[in-house]
């Protein structure tokens, strides 16, 4: 596989597109580049000496989400990617990358079907979408919706953190499950800062007060 030729595809089809009106242009695009990126980080933590399938989950990476917004977006995806690649990738290769797409969102109820190039990605994909990217979508969607600081602040104290549990049940490895504790503990701290702040309190004022 050409990554590079194959890369302009994916930016020829997604750069220029956003799956929600109020969400950054091409930004499935720019989530499957870090989604390439933090799988490898992934398969080189868990399964180190298996190369084998990095070109194919960095292209299913790239692609995964290119039907984003639609329903069955994972097999629709799957097959417009299979036939964008046809004349870039093999049968194999094909195949793989359509069966890491097609599978990226069944998180949960076919979990033991799946191997684990599938459960790599799977775990990137999700994990992408937490830490630091969580304030990023948290603050683009409140200015185009018109909440203001105060209802943000209630929604990340108050109900964001109840969705942690459901979160981390849908993540296969234990070593994704640390990285997402460790994000969502990030998270946890900004809100606490952000509760004192965004209401006119000073963060850690014990500090500054003089005895």
């Amino acid at each position: 596989m050409d990554l590079t030729v194959i890369k302009k595809i994916a930016y020829e089809q997604m750069a220029n597109k956003r799956s929600h009106v109020w969400k950054e242009n091409g930004n499935k695009y720019y989530h499957g580049e870090r989604v390439a990126k933090l799988v490898l980080e992934l398969r080189k933590i868990i399964f180190p000496e298996d190369e084998s399938h990095d070109d194919i989950l960095t292209v299913a990476a790239w692609f995964h989400d290119i039907k984003n917004g639609i329903k069955n977006h994972e097999s629709e995806g799957a097959e417009l990617t299979k036939e964008l690649l046809k004349s870039h990738c093999n049968m194999f290769e094909l195949n793989e990358i359509y069966n890491i797409i097609s599978s990226h969102d069944d998180r949960i109820s076919s979990r033991e079907l799946f191997n684990n190039y599938i459960k790599l990605h799977q775990d990137a994909d999700h994990l992408d979408h937490f830490g630091t990217f969580d304030i990023w979508t948290i603050f683009l969607y409140a200015a185009p919706h018109d909440e203001n600081m105060k209802e943000v602040i209630n929604w990340m104290v108050n109900e964001r953190p109840s969705e942690n549990e459901r979160y981390r049940k849908e993540i296969n490895f234990e070593v994704s499950k640390e990285i997402f504790n460790d994000k969502a503990g990030f998270l946890k701290d900004f809100t606490d800062r952000f509760a004192v702040e965004g209401t006119g309190g000073v963060w850690n004022k014990e500090k500054f007060i003089k005895t």
